[in-house]
């Protein structure tokens, strides 16, 4: 409160999801506890899929936007308040989404210092700020992760996803010493014919325990 401003703007949440491997469920997630969260709390809500590629969040709420989260990359000087309001498709009373372009035809310059900046224009305007995130590791994606104010990770209870969510909570808790440790999800567990970690040895092996499962 020392330094806080009382005239100055408020600032939103960011509040970043990403898998420890594809298919973790971590889009799933996201959308959900987005659509949740302005249903249930009234809270306006934007959902931001960083998925440029393969993205799922107009598919899941079954919008066909003219624009996309990728158009911002193209002319990253010019995003204000004002483009942002162009790009975001409204879903619901209190949920906008900008979701990714449904082709795969061009190639966006997906930059971290553009994300930053968008993310900074949006958080002036709503509370809250979903970001739906790749499961690739890339270095905007890693500074994203860096610098949001929660990071969930979403796991199965496999080998491979284990040593990746290992990895990226050990980076991020190395990386984000005056915030909260990332929240761990551990999804999917009980599938039918393959064998899964238990939970105490995951637990155990990853360092974190589960919040949810």
């Amino acid at each position: 409160s020392l330094f806080n401003d009382p005239q100055g703007a408020k600032i939103g949440r960011v509040v970043a999801f990403v898998g420890a491997r594809g298919g973790a469920g971590a889009s799933t997630i996201a959308h959900n506890v987005g659509w949740t969260v302005s249903r249930t709390y009234g809270l306006e809500t934007v959902i931001v899929d960083l998925d440029v590629a393969f993205g799922t969040a107009a598919l899941d709420f079954n919008v066909d936007p003219n624009q996309s989260v990728a158009d911002a990359f193209l002319q990253p000087e010019r995003i204000d308040e004002a483009v942002i309001d162009r790009l975001l498709v409204k879903v619901g009373d209190k949920l906008s989404l900008l979701a990714p372009p449904s082709s795969v035809e061009r190639e966006y310059p997906v930059d971290g210092s553009t994300i930053e900046h968008m993310l900074e224009v949006i958080r002036r305007t709503v509370p809250l700020v979903i970001l739906d995130l790749p499961s690739s590791w890339m270095p905007w994606s890693r500074a994203v992760l860096s610098q949001a104010d929660e990071v969930v990770i979403t796991a199965t209870p496999e080998l491979a996803a284990l040593r990746n969510a290992k990895t990226m909570i050990d980076l991020l808790k190395a990386t984000r010493k005056n915030d909260r440790p990332p929240v761990l999800i551990l999804h999917q567990l009980g599938v039918a014919k393959r064998p899964d970690i238990p939970l105490a040895g995951f637990a155990t092996a990853v360092g974190a325990e589960p919040a949810y499962v």
